[in-house]
């Protein structure tokens, strides 16, 4: 966007009277444009004769802009207040400008819409510099503050002369259908955002959690601060999640937050949660609890009964009960991982016969998918101190070096 200062090709450096302006020009460099000003009252000496400016250069956007209106620099606290003679009761502001390059100007880009939630475009405040006779301007930062008047007596010529009425209509127009589209969309979000908070205290989370999570949610929907900065996920709730066995949550009421997506997927919200004493999570993860317990009870008793049927046949209690507990550590070892329903068979190798009973004691699990998984050496004497002589191995059906 061009932003040339065409004051001085055009105002006579003697004229001080509030009396609109305007005028057509051009070069080879920034093509042919349209501008119209007035020179107003400023209460900040020495910037007592600000001038507001709109101007556009062919294919161009329009430029809207005061110069003169004091100093400024980025990251000061500025701020502009506009309030029209026949709005005297709506304050119109902006916060989001641009400084040309020695400070002396502002260009507007957007202001504040007083009557509902979205952005004014700068052609629908200066549609407003057509229908109303003076308006006032406040001009501020950390620094101090400019109070201007211009008069608007003749600014619709003016105004005219740079963008015809129909031109600005359909601008305006356009301007009006943007806004409704974004607040409707702002009013789903809002919707989303209403529901997460109401979930996020049903699940009783603390009240700084409550602060910070909302901060996050407005950010992840991208609203207000974070408009069109959000994730773009269609959000459905919350889950609140404790850990079992934690201590952190058990004593402390810590927990993780997650999304829930339309898929019914989970994504976490990122952040430190904490929830009140009595909170849904401890029941829900109480009940979460007992239930592991009882899967595991009927796990353990399913494999009690299938170890039995897979080992009865070697008829010692005192060998299965070996058999049993050397089995279950191979099936939970890093190496030879697997289930207890998955075994189909085993078999075990009796040697070293030494003293007049076995020492060593090989087994082979075969499972059902073909593989086999074995422990080289339970060491049945030495560490159980099962007896088992020659006549043993013989009742049970077995012979020295020899799988059965």
């Amino acid at each position: 966007m061009k932003k040339l200062i065409l004051l001085l090709l055009f105002i006579p450096i003697l004229s001080f009277g509030q009396t609109w302006k305007f005028s057509e020009g051009g070069s080879a460099f920034d093509g042919k444009y349209k501008t119209s000003s007035i020179t107003g009252t400023g209460t900040n000496f020495p910037y007592t004769s600000p001038t507001l400016v709109v101007n556009k250069f062919d294919g161009e956007d329009l430029n809207f802009y005061i110069s003169n209106g004091g100093f400024f620099q980025e990251k000061t606290g500025i701020s502009v207040l506009w309030v029209f003679d026949n709005e005297p009761n709506t304050v119109y502001s902006t916060y989001d400008w641009s400084i040309s390059s020695d400070g002396k100007i502002l260009f507007f880009r957007e202001f504040n819409n007083p009557d509902g939630s979205g952005k004014l475009q700068p052609i629908e405040l200066i549609e407003k510099l057509t229908v109303a006779n003076k308006v006032t301007v406040r001009m501020k930062d950390d620094y101090g503050s400019n109070d201007i008047v211009f008069s608007l007596s003749g600014s619709t010529k003016a105004i005219n002369f740079v963008l015809p009425k129909e031109d600005r209509s359909v601008m305006i127009e356009k301007a009006i259908t943007e806004r409704d589209a974004l607040n409707e969309i702002e009013s789903k979000k809002q919707v989303v955002l209403d529901m997460l908070l109401n979930k996020a205290k049903e699940e009783m989370l603390s009240s700084s959690s409550l602060s910070m999570i909302e901060s996050s949610f407005e950010k992840d929907l991208g609203m207000g601060y974070y408009n069109g900065m959000g994730s773009g996920d269609n959000y459905t709730s919350i889950s609140v999640e404790g850990k079992i066995g934690d201590s952190m949550f058990e004593n402390y009421g810590y927990v993780s937050v997650f999304y829930v997506l339309e898929d019914g997927s989970k994504k976490e919200v990122s952040g430190t949660w904490t929830v009140e004493k009595g909170a849904p999570v401890f029941q829900r993860m109480q009940e979460i609890k007992e239930k592991e317990e009882q899967r595991k009870a009927l796990e353990n008793e399913r494999e009690a009964k299938l170890m039995n049927s897979l080992l009865e046949k070697y008829k010692r209690d005192d060998l299965i009960s070996h058999l049993k507990e050397n089995i279950l550590e191979k099936s939970k070892s890093y190496s030879g991982k697997f289930s207890i329903s998955d075994i189909d068979e085993v078999k075990i190798i009796l040697s070293g016969f030494s003293y007049k009973k076995y020492w060593d004691c090989k087994v082979d699990i075969y499972l059902k998918n073909g593989e086999v998984k074995s422990i080289d050496n339970t060491y049945i004497y030495s560490s159980g101190r099962i007896e088992l002589t020659k006549k043993d191995l013989k009742d049970l059906g077995g012979a020295e070096g020899t799988a059965f």
